[in-house]
């Protein structure tokens, strides 16, 4: 692709992994100089490595003051921030009557509150800019809860509001931010998914993931990279019109008008 943004500056929240590692991996194709922000040091040092002229910064969604501070590195390097990513965040599932308020309130922690930070920390510099484009990666089940995931579809559900919400506040602004919500996508988490449900049933786990793949419209689940490119897409003028946006790609999984 060639979707204009070489030369861009973008920060990537949860970068080290999975669709973030993806989105990371899409703009650095397009030329856009890069800040991946991690949790954990081993994810950092992946994300550094994979990409070594990036600029590696620590931060913990679930701690105030660490997107300020990944923010201010960034501007202090940079001058700028052009485009954010902000990938943080799953969260435990099971019955509803099993699971606990740690579980609740660790999934509005980090997906929700972590998203709330995020974007409130870089939307000053984006407003004196009087330009910038902020993607929320959040997940389909926001839109189509399952009984089994309720606690991630309600942070989703309400990252998916406050994102629709602020979207005209800050659109005056020169300012766009969109929801990505990919369905079942091959990442670690995926094989962690695949893994927990076959020791349960004692089915190989290759077995396991056919069924599940089986289930799925097109026969198949979204590879990480393919996701990493929309985000691209999401975050270039060719998406300019996108304001307060959710797309869904989740191979028709979700089922739904409009």
């Amino acid at each position: 692709m060639n979707l204009g943004l070489s030369g861009r500056t973008a920060l990537v929240f949860g970068a080290s992994r999975g669709i973030g590692a993806a989105a990371a991996r899409a703009l650095a194709g397009e030329g856009v100089v890069l800040g991946l922000a991690a949790r954990s040091e081993s994810g950092l040092a992946a994300a550094q490595a994979a990409h070594p002229d990036a600029l590696a910064l620590a931060a913990d969604l679930t701690r105030a003051g660490d997107a300020e501070a990944a923010v201010a590195a960034m501007l202090a390097r940079h001058g700028r921030i052009d485009l954010a990513v902000i990938s943080a965040g799953a969260a435990q599932g099971g019955a509803f009557a099993s699971l606990d308020d740690a579980v609740w309130e660790e999934a509005l922690a980090l997906k929700f509150m972590g998203m709330v930070r995020a974007v409130r920390a870089v939307l000053p510099a984006m407003t004196v800019a009087g330009f910038g484009r902020i993607l929320v990666i959040v997940g389909n089940n926001g839109r189509q809860p399952s009984p089994a995931m309720l606690p991630g579809s309600a942070a989703n559900a309400a990252c998916l509001a406050v994102i629709r919400g602020l979207a005209d506040a800050v659109a005056a602004d020169g300012i766009r931010i969109n929801a990505l919500n990919p369905g079942p996508t091959r990442t670690d988490r995926w094989a962690g998914l695949v893994a927990r449900m076959a020791a349960a049933s004692g089915a190989p786990a290759a077995e396991v993931e056919a069924g599940l793949l089986a289930a799925q419209p097109l026969g198949r689940i979204a590879e990480a990279d393919e996701i990493g490119r929309l985000a691209a897409m999401m975050l270039s003028d060719a998406a300019d019109m996108l304001v307060g946006t959710s797309l869904t790609p989740d191979g028709g999984a979700t089922k739904g008008i409009g």
